[in-house]
């Protein structure tokens, strides 16, 4: 009587998986500029803008007070107008929301790689 001999050979899967972790930036330069506590060179920009507008706004204030001077001897009161609206500064009020702008939000990375070897399995009789 004869024996069968049963070789059983088996190899198994190999996985490898590589994973990098997901970085989130959120960028928020804007929204800090927004309610003036921005980087040193926004506010020194901004600043000059609104020194240069003010100075405008000076310059153009004065030549419409010497336009409304120099057309005295058309009557009314123009010297009492104009120390009046210098004296009692219009103030508008106004309620809002700050920051307007969203912040800046942007991923990186994230990625996950699956590396596998398939198995495998030998039956002799």
């Amino acid at each position: 009587m004869q024996l069968n001999i049963l070789s059983l050979h088996t190899e198994f899967p190999k996985v490898k998986i590589q994973t990098e972790q997901l970085k989130v930036k959120i960028n928020q330069d804007e929204c800090w500029n927004e309610r003036n506590l921005g980087s040193t060179a926004y506010l020194i920009e901004s600043s000059a803008q609104r020194g240069y507008n003010a100075v405008l706004n000076f310059t153009a204030k004065t030549a419409q007070n010497g336009d409304r001077l120099s057309q005295i001897e058309k009557g009314g009161k123009p010297i009492i107008d104009i120390c009046v609206e210098e004296a009692f500064e219009s103030i508008d009020y106004n309620v809002d929301v700050i920051p307007k702008s969203k912040p800046v939000i942007y991923f990186e990375g994230g990625t996950v790689n699956i590396d596998f070897e398939m198995g495998s399995v030998d039956v002799r009789v």
